[in-house]
């Protein structure tokens, strides 16, 4: 009984954060990455997400307009508190990989630099 038990709260716990995966990749989509305006709203009637959708138009001169529509999404009854978390966990992981490329690889070539300037400088200093 007891391990029935323990089962089934690792598939519920799986179920939402799987569901949090989709719907972080879904808002991320939607806002074209621009995810600030996310908000979670929780009353009697259930738990939601509230977000912008933006999409744009191209004119045939090449302009592109930006238009911005509000979406409200219904989690299922039964969300659990800890499922926020999870959302942002997972959105944070879908908008940030690009930052994260171009902190380390600017971070690198820095260090990389330093450290050759500075062995640069240790060998001209010894012939000296």
């Amino acid at each position: 009984m007891f391990m029935l038990f323990i089962l089934c709260a690792v598939e519920d716990s799986l179920y939402w954060d799987k569901l949090a995966e989709r719907v972080a990749r879904k808002v991320y989509r939607e806002s074209k990455g621009d995810y600030a305006d996310v908000r979670f709203h929780r009353d009697s009637t259930g738990a939601y997400i509230l977000y912008t959708k933006r999409w744009y138009v191209q004119t045939p001169s090449g302009y592109k307009m930006w238009y911005r529509s509000p979406v409200i999404l219904k989690l299922p009854d039964g969300t659990p508190e800890y499922f926020e978390n999870l959302f942002w966990k997972h959105l944070d992981r879908q908008g940030g990989w690009k930052e994260r490329f171009g902190e380390v690889l600017a971070s690198s070539l820095s260090c990389g630099i330093t450290v050759a300037g500075a062995l640069f400088f240790v060998l001209v200093s010894l012939q000296i």
